[in-house]
């Protein structure tokens, strides 16, 4: 409950502390069995409620698994997308993206095993039901940093670089988290392992994005000198 009591601002009611236990425990079995072979009746037993309160607070299982998939992308796990791009240096804006997408507490906190697990496990066998919620969940990060990137190149609206760029940068956490996590965990666990070890690679990712933003930036500079 201590995510409900960060999120709503105070302690949560009854109906909305039912709500989080739902939420908490869709995520373990959704982490755990994947959307189709999981069931709501054991989602219910884990929760401690009736099988009527998923149906009341959510509707369907397919609604409850688009909900849980919405949950790191609520404020209070997502600094990046409220941050001010106008005014906060390069270096942190990237800094709270990063620590969004690869958080260093990660291995100490279950909910965010878990979250891992489930966006791994959508990737390898895709449940057919999320539609456009990631996106659209997704839609104020990425529109964050290409406000941002666009500050940093001077340009007044993205173009299909600057749209390479963002995904780039992203691409930076996310081979950690999933594309190629199996082979980092074979070859380099060590870049994963403990808090101190996460934060190191925060601290890198935020480096390897400055260089590739200065790697832009000097591409652009080089090509308005040739065409003047």
């Amino acid at each position: 409950m201590n995510m409900a009591q960060r999120l709503l601002g105070h302690a949560p009611s009854s109906q909305e502390e039912t709500r989080w236990r739902l939420l908490q425990s869709a995520t373990e079995v959704f982490a755990e069995l994947g959307f189709k072979a999981a069931t709501t009746r054991e989602i219910a037993r884990r929760a401690e409620v009736n099988l009527a309160s998923i149906h009341y607070h959510f509707g369907d299982k397919a609604a409850l698994y688009r909900e849980v998939f919405r949950l790191p992308f609520l404020n209070d796990c997502n600094s990046f997308a409220i941050i001010d791009v106008a005014s906060i240096a390069t270096r942190d804006a990237l800094y709270a993206m990063y620590v969004w997408l690869f958080p260093p507490e990660a291995e100490s906190d279950p909910m965010l095993q878990q979250f891992m697990r489930l966006h791994a496990r959508e990737e390898g066998d895709p449940s057919g039901v999320l539609g456009d919620a990631m996106v659209q969940a997704f839609r104020p990060n990425h529109e964050n940093l290409l406000a941002l990137l666009c500050r940093e190149l001077q340009v007044s609206e993205a173009d299909d670089e600057v749209q390479r760029l963002a995904f780039s940068l992203v691409g930076l956490a996310t081979v950690y988290l999933h594309g190629a996590r199996n082979a980092v965990e074979a070859f380099a666990p060590q870049l994963l392992q403990g808090v101190p070890a996460r934060e190191t690679m925060v601290e890198r990712l935020v480096d390897q994005a400055l260089v590739l933003i200065a790697g832009e930036k000097k591409r652009r500079t080089k090509l308005q000198k040739e065409s003047t």
